[in-house]
């Protein structure tokens, strides 16, 4: 729901300094429990897209990153999203492998270093996170195909988008979950030196499998570290 509310401000349905209707009438449009819908509305202000004010109501805000938010990308259901990396992802790292290039790999081993030195500090979240997405670009990068490349490039510009920031920092909120993020990585970029590409394939689809869990089954994902 919150995200079909930020599409209706990215394309202009609730103007800047408009109103929301109130969470009763948003829960009946949309055909969701007023729970919901008031979740939805504090994830819109916590990535800064609205503004409660008590007494008042809530209002749209003229937020730079909701501005920029290119359509393509708020169209694409996270569900769906999860499920194309898990796609396509696995078979670039497997191309990666064959392909070892050096300089893929000291790119790859620098985010990796850097994320370790940040692992067990929260206030470093956003970098960590920042880091983690720069990981699969580069890592897309490395395996010699521009079509492929661009489209974990388009996976990476979604995950971007300000509700997907928020899920991404939920996800690995705890020291536990960015560890397991950090050791993926690391197995997939040994994985990648040796040019072991079973290997490689392996640990991507393992990896983005924990990535769908903690989003859409988070109860499970407290049996074992999440990643994303």
């Amino acid at each position: 729901m919150a995200q079909q509310l930020l599409t209706a401000i990215a394309t202009g349905e609730y103007l800047p300094g408009t109103r929301l209707p109130g969470d009763r009438d948003l829960a009946e449009r949309l055909d969701v429990s007023r729970t919901t819908a008031r979740e939805a509305i504090l994830a819109l202000e916590l990535v800064g897209a609205v503004e409660v004010r008590h007494g008042d109501g809530t209002y749209v805000r003229a937020h730079p990153a909701v501005e920029a938010i290119e359509e393509t990308a708020l169209d694409v259901a996270p569900r769906e999203l999860i499920e194309a990396r898990r796609s396509v992802e696995p078979a670039v790292a497997a191309l990666v492998a064959t392909r070892v290039d050096p300089d893929t790999i000291t790119r790859l081993q620098r985010i990796v270093d850097e994320s370790g030195e940040l692992v067990a500090d929260p206030a470093a979240l956003s970098r960590f996170l920042e880091l983690g997405l720069r990981f699969h670009a580069e890592l897309a990068l490395g395996c010699g195909n521009t079509i492929l490349s661009g489209i974990v490039g388009q996976f990476v510009s979604a995950e971007s988008h300000p509700l997907w920031v928020l899920i991404n920092q939920l996800a690995v909120s705890s020291m536990a979950a960015r560890q397991g993020q950090l050791d993926d990585h690391r197995l997939i970029v040994a994985a990648i030196r040796a040019g072991d590409t079973a290997e490689a394939s392996r640990v991507m689809t393992d990896h983005l499998a924990a990535v769908d869990t903690v989003i859409f089954h988070p109860a499970a994902s407290e049996a074992a570290p999440p990643t994303s």
